[in-house]
């Protein structure tokens, strides 16, 4: 780009990589809906049944990002100057950086879904809305970061936005909020350590190329022990595979959404690591605030769930929120102290006796 600065260049790149998170994690909440509500293996004189499995959802996303992680990195080339210098990492480097950060993405796009089988993802994303203040918290108390008071009033004012959207949800469902609010501090806390991770030399792609198969794993552990076989029973009885029960219909409807929603996924945590590694983990959280509302809106027009004139002054709150946070918040100021300058000006006066003893001492 030839007559732009590096910094306007910066900035650009940043904003396209935001807006295009804005619509992938958007289109993502509102696809993996319709699989839970639209997703049906019919049999003739059986009826249908609906694919309600939110940890097979997710593990399919982990194999999707795996695949075409490895896709991409086989198509840059190993020999590449970025390929030379990415950090490898050991088995045990990864059991210590990655797994923490896989065991909590695992929990927390888990606990999403299940969410979305009890809730709307309109009510689903007003709950995320309260992922500014987990995150500061959990950077206070983990970290040990201090935040000015704007900060923390910004944040009280989008949980009760939060608060007011949730005492008018007509679908209401206190375990789809447990999942939810689950998911929500997770994600948080997931930011904060990729955050960190994203700060050594490790580029978006190669974190995620690390990450996907440990989430991989946690994944299908968790579906296997609480969704069993009977996810991949209905797949086959859907293509005609299961020789035990009568051939069913949508089975290849149902896997080709399961992909699509697999790619969108790999695109979304890809995106998502990049938003991080250009910001830090509580201005992503509030970005999330404002893909929230984008969200609800969607969902009202795809889904067709209502949504009452409470919620919206409770998004509107949220948005305030945010605006605050954006125009007033931060790190607190570190304040110099009159101890500090007493320090500073003893610290002068032993110079100028050093330098007069010196002095002395040559001349004598």
């Amino acid at each position: 780009m030839m007559g732009i600065s590096p910094i306007s260049r910066n900035k650009l790149e940043t904003a396209v990589v935001v807006l295009s998170w804005f619509a992938v994690n958007i289109s993502m909440g509102t696809s993996t809906k319709w699989i839970y509500l639209h997703g049906k293996v019919c049999v003739e004189g059986e009826g249908c049944e609906s694919f309600t499995f939110p940890l097979l959802v997710s593990m399919v996303h982990m194999i999707m990002s795996s695949v075409l992680c490895a896709l991409q990195q086989k198509l840059k080339g190993k020999g590449s100057e970025t390929a030379a210098s990415t950090p490898k990492l050991t088995f045990k480097e990864q059991s210590r950086k990655i797994g923490p950060l896989a065991l909590s993405f695992s929990l927390s796009i888990g606990m999403g879904n299940l969410a979305l089988k009890y809730i709307y993802p309109s009510f689903n994303q007003m709950l995320g809305s309260i992922a500014p203040l987990v995150t500061v918290a959990l950077a206070v108390l983990w970290q040990g970061k201090s935040y000015n008071w704007y900060t923390w009033f910004a944040v009280a004012v989008v949980s009760f936005g939060i608060i007011l959207c949730s005492t008018k949800e007509f679908n209401f469902s206190m375990l789809g909020v447990f999942f939810a609010l689950g998911s929500t501090t997770l994600r948080a806390l997931k930011s904060i350590i990729q955050g960190q991770i994203l700060d050594t030399k490790m580029d978006s792609l190669t974190l995620l190329s690390y990450m996907a198969p440990w989430a991989f794993g946690f994944l299908g552990f968790f579906s296997l022990i609480s969704e069993g076989l009977a996810p991949y029973l209905l797949i086959a009885r859907g293509l005609g595979l299961d020789l035990a029960a009568p051939s069913g219909t949508g089975g290849g409807r149902l896997c080709f959404f399961l992909l699509l929603s697999g790619s969108m996924a790999f695109v979304l945590n890809l995106l998502q690591f990049m938003v991080t590694a250009r910001t830090n983990a509580v201005t992503l959280q509030v970005l999330g605030n404002v893909k929230n509302c984008a969200g609800i809106f969607f969902s009202v027009a795809v889904l067709g769930n209502e949504v009452t004139m409470e919620q919206g002054l409770g998004v509107a709150i949220c948005l305030w929120g945010v605006w605050l946070y954006n125009n007033k918040g931060g790190a607190a100021a570190k304040p110099i102290t009159a101890k500090n300058d007493n320090d500073s000006a003893d610290d002068e006066k032993y110079k100028k006796r050093g330098t007069t003893t010196s002095s002395q001492r040559t001349t004598s």
